[in-house]
């Protein structure tokens, strides 16, 4: 018996066309009208900001849409999923762009609150409890990866970091958290607004359903999984290109591009990684990815400095789990 994902698995370079194109219309048109091109995304969270957040959900919307195409399963699918992802932006999006924060560590009581209410619940969604959500690219429920596993998807990236940061600042000589520095108590609330904003509205839930639920199993039926998790990495740093053009990321135009895709194929090997272990869970490549993102939020000294050395050490660890892992031999099947 055939499963819903069939025509998606038979017609498979297309569908990845199909959601590539798809993603970067649903991306790239609205950050240009948001007008958040050419200060990059900074300054403070208003309506512009939230505007750009809808683009920033692209490559999700079409993952749910490319699937949601293939069989009426998979369209019941997206649809069910559809308001438990747009929901952040309504909840607490509109919250936030009405405070307008400089930063997020800043936030008024009201949409700190809301986004952490907002944060479980998606969290539940979006996990292998949640049997009737089905994976966009194999029509599959998702498997449950181990507690073990769980923790590592959200203590690996800021444990790199902290190391990064630490070497960085040992040549400052300045070691400051700025926004942990209230207490034990408000720094712990400080870090879990952070996370659940960026869980949220700071990428994970806009891309990883796209990313690692869509576009890396319909890489992984046709190549090795080292060489999807490149195409992959050079996949999502390309997506960034209008934001880099216009604001760098490091360097300035064309090298700015260059840099945020040397940048992303580390981080795919890694994120590949950790789906191979766990079975595809998309609950670990959302804390993943918030993982990643929160650590901008927290004030740290030497951010810049830190960068270059997370850069390094996370390329260490692609080169050693690429070469070490017996996961990385061979093509991998459904």
């Amino acid at each position: 018996m055939t499963g819903p994902a069939d025509r998606l698995k038979s017609d498979s370079s297309s569908s990845v066309w199909t959601f590539l194109t798809v993603t970067c219309l649903l991306s790239w048109p609205i950050w240009l009208v948001s007008g958040v091109l050419p200060r990059g995304g900074a300054g403070p969270y208003d309506v512009r900001w939230l505007i750009a957040q809808v683009g920033v959900f692209g490559p999700t919307l079409a993952a749910l849409i490319v699937s949601g195409a293939a069989s009426r399963e998979l369209r019941t699918n997206s649809l069910r999923a559809l308001p438990f992802v747009l929901a952040p932006l309504l909840v607490p999006g509109v919250l936030i762009a009405q405070a307008t924060p400089s930063k997020i560590a800043l936030l008024p009581p009201g949409p700190s609150i809301a986004a952490l209410i907002v944060g479980v619940v998606i969290v539940a969604f979006f996990s292998p409890l949640n049997r009737r959500l089905l994976l966009p690219a194999t029509g599959k429920p998702q498997s449950r990866p181990g507690s073990g596993w769980i923790v590592v998807s959200v203590t690996m990236m800021p444990a790199f970091y902290l190391v990064a940061w630490l070497v960085a600042g040992s040549r400052s000589g300045v070691l400051e958290i700025s926004a942990l520095q209230g207490g034990p108590i408000a720094s712990a609330w400080i870090a879990l607004v952070c996370f659940a904003h960026n869980l949220l509205l700071g990428g994970s839930l806009g891309e990883e359903i796209g990313w690692r639920g869509f576009l890396l199993p319909a890489l992984l039926r046709r190549m090795s999984p080292l060489a999807a998790s490149v195409v992959l990495g050079v996949v999502w740093g390309l997506w960034h290109l209008p934001i880099d053009l216009s604001a760098g990321f490091g360097l300035q135009g064309v090298g700015a591009v260059v840099v945020r895709v040397v940048f992303a194929v580390p981080l795919s090997v890694l994120f590949t990684w950790l789906y191979l272990h766990t079975r595809g869970s998309l609950l670990v490549a959302l804390l993943l990815h918030t993982s990643i993102n929160v650590m901008g939020d927290l004030g740290l000294s030497s951010f810049e400095a830190a960068s270059v050395v997370f850069f390094l050490v996370e390329s260490v660890a692609a080169l050693i789990v690429a070469a070490a892992s017996p996961l990385f031999r061979g093509r991998t099947r459904d």
